[in-house]
């Protein structure tokens, strides 16, 4: 904060200088300093600072994200199989991911790590960011350009309370 006010000080004072040395609200300064400011510039430096400082609004929210995993299948068919593997629990989605997944993400165990909105295709997004997909669950088939798509969102930040 220190540094922006000397900052628009001799900002100010470049003014003062190039104007003539005399601006309203400014009166030479005694020991011929470009210019001094008076309690009318303090009003100035103080907008300023609220303008710039944000305090009433507190520090910026996280940016919205996503950490997900997915399975992405050519055919609903083949979708179905591997949602029917996930429910019997006997193997892991990532080696699920690994065995039956046509994404290069295959080779992480389907994850896809973090992103935000509008990294992925609208129809991947509309699931990985709907507040009624709780983390953990598997979502789909969800069809994109891309083939079928079995999703899991491991964590979101941001946003708010409506995850």
């Amino acid at each position: 904060m220190a540094t922006m006010k000397a900052q628009l000080l001799f900002f100010v004072s470049m003014l003062c200088i190039i104007g003539g040395g005399i601006v309203e609200g400014f009166t030479n300064h005694p020991l011929n300093s470009p210019c001094r400011q008076t309690t009318k510039l303090e009003g100035v430096f103080d907008a300023f600072q609220k303008a710039f400082s944000n305090e009433e609004y507190g520090a910026p929210a996280e940016a919205v994200k996503a950490t997900a995993r997915h399975i992405l299948v050519p055919t609903l068919e083949q979708a179905e199989e591997v949602l029917g593997e996930i429910s019997k629990g006997e193997r892991s989605f990532a080696a699920l991911a690994s065995e039956y997944s046509t994404c290069p993400s295959s080779s992480r165990g389907g994850s896809l790590g973090s992103f935000q909105p509008g990294t992925m295709v609208a129809e991947f997004d509309q699931v990985v960011f709907s507040p009624e997909t709780k983390a953990g669950e598997v979502k789909g088939p969800v069809k994109t350009q891309f083939g079928y798509h079995l999703i899991v969102v491991d964590k979101r930040s941001g946003g708010g309370d409506w995850y």
